[in-house]
């Protein structure tokens, strides 16, 4: 702002004087060098108005992180630093190129470190477990999307967690009454565990499937739960529950069917998947342990997980179906799945399969419908045909983006839970 007023004082003459000896001009008449001034004083308001939209997409990152954002960015500062420099270099303005440089390292630097503020997300009040009782609750998968906040609203009420992890920096987020171990063999024999929560695994959507990681899937499914079955047969008290880890995906691939815990599995990955895990964990029934199959749905939260991901394309403008659309969604809060988890852990009359899912499942065509007015920028609709969304992700895309389950809760009903949010627009009104 101040250059549109700087052109006039004396301090600009030098300035002026090597712009006009770089044309080889002589210094026009009064009035032809006022002009030539205003001209270059006008650049000073675009500048500023420029730099203010910078601030404000700055701004919108930290606060939100949107990912096209800093790209664009750096894009739009590039663009303009190449273009200004070579021509300000073929008029022999060599001030121009060093003061270009100068402006853009000072932007792109800084840039470079920016990353988006995450406000620490509301640790949750479960509703389910006594207070009065204190329990002592091994957790593996402790720093995942579904274990974190489970550790911080178990250590919240009092409960002592024990957090087992190959990385004890990722506890960071984690507070309360939190202990790390990075092997069950750190437990003493006659150590006292009340519970034990079995949520690790190799992540299914990190990267593309292939013959090798679909072994690692179950490979490390299988593994921690029979150092759990030794580390149970070795202890002198027992614990009293175990809540194991596996998915929907047990039931395999249906059409509109409701499923609901006594249903059949189809034969596919998913379904063996779930199935060898679950069998796994059902032989720490032989030590009088009582067993709970979490069959987990799409778990909706804040700061991470599905949403996370579907979601990209609403940002960037794009509210995005997912092939014919007609496929299941058998969504659940993640804030239901924490209270469910207590629930589970408090209710010595529920065992078996659960399914961890809001009473109300959709369609993925639904769903993108309902998620496109809470997220402001999906200003455009579009279809993602199924054999380009197979040729973006491969196998990933018949097993869980284009296929789904009906799946309704109906153990969790008979016993008396209540959803949080048991419809997806009020789910996605919290979270988006």
């Amino acid at each position: 702002m101040l250059l549109a007023f700087a052109v006039h004082l004396p301090i600009a003459d030098g300035y002026f004087q090597q712009l006009y000896a770089s044309f080889g001009v002589e210094t026009p008449e009064p009035a032809q060098d006022h002009l030539l001034r205003t001209m270059v004083g006008l650049f000073g308001p675009t500048v500023a108005s420029w730099g203010l939209l910078l601030c404000v997409l700055v701004t919108l990152y930290v606060r939100h992180g949107h990912r096209i954002i800093k790209p664009a960015l750096y894009g739009a500062l590039l663009l303009w630093c190449v273009l200004d420099s070579g021509i300000s270099a073929y008029f022999g303005l060599a001030m121009h190129v060093y003061l270009n440089s100068a402006a853009a390292l000072s932007i792109a630097i800084p840039l470079l470190f920016l990353r988006p503020r995450r406000s620490p997300a509301p640790v949750l009040q479960l509703r389910y477990l006594n207070d009065q009782q204190r329990l002592r609750i091994l957790l593996t998968g402790g720093t995942g999307f579904i274990g974190s906040p489970l550790a911080n609203a178990l250590s919240s009420q009092g409960h002592e967690v024990l957090i087992l992890t190959r990385d004890p920096a990722n506890l960071s987020g984690i507070h309360g009454r939190t202990t790390c171990i990075t092997d069950l063999a750190q437990i003493a024999d006659d150590e006292r565990i009340d519970c034990i929560v079995n949520l690790a695994g190799e992540p299914l959507a990190s990267s593309r499937w292939n013959a090798r990681r679909k072994r690692r899937f179950l490979q490390s499914r299988l593994e921690i739960t029979d150092s759990l079955l030794k580390l149970v047969e070795r202890l002198k008290d027992k614990p009293q529950v175990l809540l194991n880890g596996s998915a929907v995906g047990f039931y395999g691939h249906w059409q509109d069917e409701e499923l609901d815990e006594k249903s059949p599995g189809r034969d596919g990955f998913s379904h063996q998947l779930c199935h060898q895990w679950e069998q796994h964990a059902l032989c720490m029934e032989a030590f009088g342990m009582r067993v709970c199959l979490l069959r987990i749905g799409v778990v909706l939260g804040r700061n991470g997980g599905p949403l996370k991901a579907l979601r990209i394309p609403f940002d960037a403008g794009v509210a995005v179906q997912l092939g014919s659309g007609r496929q299941w969604m058998p969504w659940v809060h993640l804030d239901d799945v924490l209270d469910i988890c207590a629930l589970l852990i408090a209710s010595p009359n529920i065992s078996g399969p659960v399914n961890l899912t809001a009473p109300n499942p959709v369609t993925h065509a639904v769903f993108a419908q309902t998620l496109k007015p809470h997220i402001r920028t999906a200003l455009l609709q579009m279809r993602l045909p199924g054999p380009l969304v197979r040729l973006l992700v491969g196998e990933m895309a018949d097993e869980v983006l284009l296929s789904g389950q009906r799946v309704v809760p109906t153990k969790l009903l008979e016993h008396g839970y209540v959803f949080r949010h048991a419809q997806l627009d009020s789910a996605l009104r919290d979270l988006a």
